[in-house]
């Protein structure tokens, strides 16, 4: 064999070779495409679904917040009332 049919049949196979790994790249690009469209789908759902979380844990929040202010002042004044007969011990 001759040096120029090494070369030739080098830049075939090279060619064959650049072929492939384009094939593979597109095939790769339009998974990655297809993903990025389920994944912001799902996102939005999420997004959606975190608004109402949102709004139901607001609520909650305020409903503790009154129940919790009293609840609070009732147990303030008992510690202080215990403390204060462990003090005269």
């Amino acid at each position: 064999m001759s040096l120029n049919s090494l070369i030739i049949i080098s830049l075939i196979v090279v060619s064959i070779a650049a072929i492939f790994v384009t094939i593979y790249l597109i095939i790769t690009l339009v998974q990655i495409t297809k993903a990025s469209k389920e994944l912001e789908l799902a996102l939005q759902k999420v997004n959606v679904e975190l608004d109402t979380v949102n709004k139901i844990s607001s609520k909650v929040v305020n409903i503790t917040e009154k129940i919790s202010s009293p609840i609070m002042s009732a147990a303030s004044v008992i510690c202080y009332i215990l403390s204060g007969i462990k003090s005269k011990k």
